[in-house]
Order: structure tokens, then C-alpha cells, then sequence
């Protein structure tokens, strides 16, 4: 039997979505104010809990663009080839598909339609009729193509200093944008964080980082000085990085390594996006973020005056505004700033699709899982998630998927009321895949 979920979507879509402007389906003379769901017995008619990216940008950019793809410094013959300024450790880099389908792509579904998305590809028909189908409160994005947006002298907001697009284009001056997302930038900021230790006197354990990186590549515990030569010399000699390189003291008894999330607007206002708590691999990659809505309110709390401010405070100074994430590791013996990114993150979209979900929907747990690998197609595997959601149970939002060779790849955000019926829901899509 169809949920009471999955049935108010259905109807919904049929009465609604055709004739969007006409109904007043979607509220978007205010950059936060988005029609909501009924789910239930629940009635909301209006809502301030669907927040876009586009809305958040739109409070300090009349005009703006929103370039969601990454920089490479490896990948020759790419569109957004930093290979002579502002350099990305990105090796091994990733397939030319990940960049120009996989990664930037989890970015729309909650973008919304305030400023336009331009990238090199646009999403399958049945990847954006998903979003519209389980999203309707979230305006689907006005995308546009790369040559239309680089034409003329709009600002655009990009995820790093690109090489490759005119300096003035970047909202925020690349030279600062590099600048701040340099891995040392944490010595700047007034909060607690691991002793940075010198090349020439290192104690171990500790870690090395390489200064520009993301998604821990660059990332290694050291253990002896012989691996700390291997690393080395793979780093400099093997994959030629000429930038700059982090040590840091490790730390031990890490309790949880949560992950916070803020956007800064010119003014200095920030605007509280949410926390994951999240979940890395033998290497240091975040691959997956859980979120429980009831401890929000507990966690912003816990770094608000000792992270969140200081971090604030050393950006805006120094001119940037955006979206920003940081980490700080949790132990008995106290919390550490640990990593700073001044960009949009892995999870934004996630944690911005969790506030509805949590304060409109009432599904209060949930959880992204990224770098998903399955033996089917990727129209297939939106297929068995719009299924599942009918049953009602809960919601998986495909934020990406697609093809690559013979499998295909995806980000997926799960919804539940608990957090065992999170997993469940995930396993019931893997299964068979």
C-alpha cells in the first residue's frame, strides 16, 4: 500500500507543479520563503525551512551565477585546469565524468531558481523530474550553460579560485579565496588547534597535510620518519607539488569529529546551515555525514563562541563571504579546530534539505552517503528510489548519479523519523546493486 507520504506527492504534483506561478506553489519573492508539505494530518501552508543556495547568495549579490564545479590541477585537458595559478592537490585526479556530472550535481537540488547555475553539463530529464516529484517545496534550477554566463560582467560565485575565468568574474577576489582555503590559514584564526610542528622537528605520531586539498587527498597520519620520507617524496617527486605543506601534532582520544556549517554574508550576519557528524575512511576521505535534528541546537551552541565567531571574524576581515564549513575534533580533553573551508560543502545541500525535512516533514534523522558505486544504470537506480518512497516509509533524494563505464555512481541524502530506519532505507536501495 502507497504511504500517506508517498499519496500527498502524488496529488500534489498533479494539482500543483504545471501551473507553479498561477498557484502560488512556490514563494520566491523572499530568498528563505518556500511553499511547503502536508504530510498527514500536518497543514503547513508557508515556510521559512526550505532554504536555497540561491537564496542565500541573493542577499548579497543582485545578480550573481553559481559555478558549482571544482578546479583540477591534474586533469589536463579540463575546462577548470588550474595548472600555473592557484594550484589543487587533487591526485590521482578523478574521471572527467565525476567532475563534470557526479560532484556538481549534488549541488541542485536545493540551489533553487534565485541566480543561475551554469556548468558544462545539465542533469537526465529523470534525475531533475525526481527533484521536482520528492522536492516540491525546492524551485527547480535555472541552468545555464558555461558560455552564457562567462560572457558577460556578472560576478560569479565559484567553489575555489579558478585559473581559467577572469578575476574580476569571481564574487570574491581569487587571491583571497586562495588564500583562505590554504590549509595554514587555521594559524590565523584565534582558536584552539593542534601545534603546527616544523619539517625540521617533527614528533611522531602526527599528520601531514598538503596546503590545498579536499576530500582528504593530501592527507596522512605519520607514524615513523621513514614513512614520513615515502610521503614525502610521493608528494614532491612523484606528483610534483611545489605548494605548501602541513604538520600537525595528532591528537588522540577523539570522541567525534563533527562537521559545522555556517554562510557569512557581507554584512557579517551568519546565517546557521547546520552539523553532520561524520564518517571517514582508512585515508582520511569523508564519505558519509549523519544528521539528528533534535541536537542542532546543541551542537551550534557548543562551537558558537569558541570556533564559529573566530572563524567568522577572520574572514570577514579578510573579505570573503559565503558558505564556510569547518571540523573540530571532540575529545575528553578538549576540541580542536582541525580543518577550515571556506566554500561550499560536500553536505550543504544535505543539511539544507534536512532543516525541511526535520521542521516541515518530521523526519528528524538522516544521512548522506557519497561515492556510492552500483552495477546497474543510473536511470535504474533513480527508478528503485522513487519506488522505495513510495512505500512512504521515509525519503531518498538521488542527489547525483551517473553512468561510468559499467557501473554508475551517485551522493544520496536518506530521511527516516529514526535513525535504524535510515539505514534500512539505504540497504533496500543497494540490494540487488
Amino acid at each position: 500500500m502507497i504511504g500517506s507520504f508517498a499519496l500527498f506527492h502524488r496529488a500534489y504534483q498533479e494539482r500543483h507543479c504545471k501551473s507553479c506561478v498561477l498557484t502560488g506553489c512556490y514563494v520566491i519573492s523572499l530568498p528563505y520563503v518556500q511553499k511547503s508539505l502536508l504530510i498527514g494530518s500536518n497543514v503547513v501552508m508557508f515556510s521559512k525551512k526550505a532554504v536555497t543556495i540561491g537564496g542565500l547568495i541573493k542577499k548579497d549579490l543582485k545578480e550573481a551565477y553559481f559555478l558549482p564545479q571544482k578546479p583540477s590541477s591534474y586533469y589536463k585537458g579540463y575546462r577548470f585546469l588550474n595548472d600555473e595559478e592557484y594550484q589543487v592537490f587533487d591526485y590521482p585526479p578523478c574521471p572527467l565524468k565525476f567532475r563534470q556530472f557526479v560532484s556538481p550535481f549534488r549541488h541542485l537540488p536545493a540551489a533553487g531558481n534565485e541566480i543561475p547555475i551554469i556548468m558544462e553539463c545539465k542533469p537526465e530529464s529523470y534525475l531533475q523530474q525526481h527533484w521536482k516529484q520528492w522536492l516540491p517545496a525546492f524551485p527547480p534550477a535555472d541552468i545555464k550553460s558555461l558560455n552564457e554566463g562567462l560572457e558577460d560582467e556578472i560576478p560569479v560565485v565559484t567553489t575555489a579560485a579558478l585559473q581559467r575565468i577572469p578575476k574580476l568574474k569571481h564574487s570574491v577576489h581569487p587571491d583571497v579565496l586562495y588564500q583562505v582555503q590554504l590549509k595554514s590559514s587555521i594559524l590565523n584564526i584565534n582558536a584552539p588547534s593542534p601545534r603546527h610542528l616544523s619539517e625540521d622537528a617533527i614528533s611522531y605520531p602526527c599528520m601531514v597535510k598538503v596546503g590545498m586539498s579536499s576530500g582528504g587527498l593530501g592527507n596522512r597520519l605519520i607514524e615513523n620518519e621513514g614513512q614520513l620520507s615515502t610521503i614525502l617524496r610521493q608528494i614532491r617527486d612523484v606528483c610534483h607539488w611545489e605548494g605548501e605543506i602541513v604538520f600537525q601534532e595528532f591528537i588522540s582520544g577523539v570522541k567525534e569529529v563533527p562537521s559545522f556549517q555556517f554562510y557569512l554574508h557581507k554584512s557579517g550576519e551568519i546565517f546557521w546551515v547546520g552539523t553532520t557528524t561524520g564518517e571517514f575512511d582508512g585515508s582520511f576521505a569523508w564519505t558519509s555525514g549523519r544528521v539528528d535534528w533534535d541536537k542542532q541546537e546543541e551542537y551550534e551552541q557548543l562551537v558558537y563562541e569558541e570556533f564559529t565567531l573566530p572563524v567568522k571574524n577572520y574572514l570577514h576581515d579578510r573579505g570573503y563571504f559565503g558558505l564556510v564549513t569547518f571540523e573540530v575534533l571532540i575529545t575528553d580533553h578538549g576540541k580542536y579546530l582541525v580543518d577550515v573551508n571556506p566554500t561550499i560543502g560536500g553536505d550543504t545541500t544535505h543539511l539544507l534539505l534536512a532543516r525541511y525535512m526535520a521542521l516541515d516533514i518530521g523526519l528528524k534523522h538522516s544521512a548522506i552517503f557519497c561515492y556510492n558505486k552500483h552495477r546497474t544504470t543510473a536511470k535504474k537506480f533513480v527508478e528503485k528510489a522513487n519506488a522505495i518512497n513510495n512505500k512512504g516509509k521515509g525519503m531518498i533524494i538521488v542527489l547525483s548519479a551517473a553512468d561510468m563505464d559499467e557501473e554508475c555512481e551517485s551522493y544520496l541524502s536518506v530521511f527516516a523519523k529514526t535513525p535504524e530506519d535510515v539505514q534500512t532505507l539505504y540497504q533496500d536501495l543497494k540490494h540487488n546493486f
